[in-house]
């Protein structure tokens, strides 16, 4: 707890028992065998004679922007169907499936695609009602989010129990939801601040059937295993978070990074450690593309230990 007289948030009240335990994968595992990449999308959107090459200065989401003219929305509407098919390679669907058998509590993943879903079950995409019958939101609204989905989930009927899975940038079936580009970024970051403060000082964060009311809540409150997910400077919601979390000045939870230690990202390094996080790199440094499967492999089996759960 910090001391008093020092500069933050208001305490948030913890869930009774123990703090909740939370996934944020990232696109790195699909990455290992040729899935979907960042630059794979901007080729697929882009509508200009500018080569990735000539625009790699620049961030991320303006990066977008450029390419589509300003047109992403319309650009990932047409991309719809190619977004939502789903083979997993074989060593991807297991690795998923050790990961769905760990006993979180909540998932994240800013990934549009459904890699997990379908790695949970094959047919996911295939049955519409299903997918209906799987999203949820919380009470915190009334319906499901169209753009800004902070309360609306999948709810994934795992072997330790039901646990919400929330796609925090958005997710192909719903391309208005996704986030690309610097003014959608601001806008969302925007309403995480408006939902984190609007609450009295003394108010607790609420819980519904076990579940707490959005995501955010996971995040500040829980202990968040990160896997797969790069942190790029770009994704300035996130690095936000870090920061909100750190200043919370109530007990929470701790942010573990799991990458292999490279030489070019020592300075990311460096900067995530600044907010308190804890980067694991299990003594791999600089892999090749066999050393990430095998970084991956060894990184899901020491989560499962930390969770009390062999894989």
């Amino acid at each position: 707890m910090r001391e008093k007289g020092k500069k933050g948030h208001p305490p948030l009240c913890m869930p009774p028992g123990r703090r909740p335990r939370v996934l944020l994968l990232g696109n790195g595992l699909n990455r290992v065998y040729g899935g979907a990449s960042w630059s794979g999308l901007l080729e697929k959107i882009n509508r200009t004679d500018y080569t990735q090459e000539q625009i790699k200065t620049i961030p991320l989401p303006m990066q977008a922007v450029l390419l589509s003219q300003d047109h992403v929305d319309e650009s990932l509407k047409d991309l719809r169907e190619e977004l939502t098919q789903c083979e997993l390679h074989p060593w991807l669907e297991k690795q998923l499936q050790r990961l769905l058998a760990l006993p979180f509590d909540c998932i994240l993943t800013p990934n549009f695609t459904y890699e997990l879903e379908c790695a949970m079950d094959p047919d996911f995409l295939n049955v519409p009602y299903r997918i209906r019958r799987m999203r949820r939101h919380t009470a915190a609204v009334k319906q499901s989010e169209k753009r800004f989905m902070l309360h609306t989930y999948y709810d994934l009927p795992l072997a330790h129990g039901p646990t919400p899975l929330f796609h925090i940038h958005g997710e192909a079936l719903k391309p208005d939801s996704v986030i690309l580009g610097h003014y959608f970024y601001g806008t969302l970051l925007f309403s995480y601040d408006n939902y984190l403060t609007r609450r009295a000082p003394q108010q607790c964060y609420r819980m519904e059937g076990g579940h707490l009311l959005s995501w955010l809540d996971y995040f500040i409150l829980g202990d968040v295993y990160t896997l797969g997910f790069g942190f790029d400077t770009a994704e300035i919601d996130l690095w936000w978070l870090l920061c909100r979390k750190k200043r919370e000045r109530a007990s929470h939870g701790a942010i573990y990074f799991f990458e292999p230690r490279r030489q070019v990202s020592e300075i990311k390094r460096g900067l995530l450690e600044a907010y308190d996080v804890r980067c694991e790199s299990l003594g791999t440094s600089e892999p090749d593309n066999d050393g990430y499967r095998v970084f991956y492999e060894k990184a899901i089996g020491e989560i499962g230990h930390r969770l009390g759960r062999s894989v």
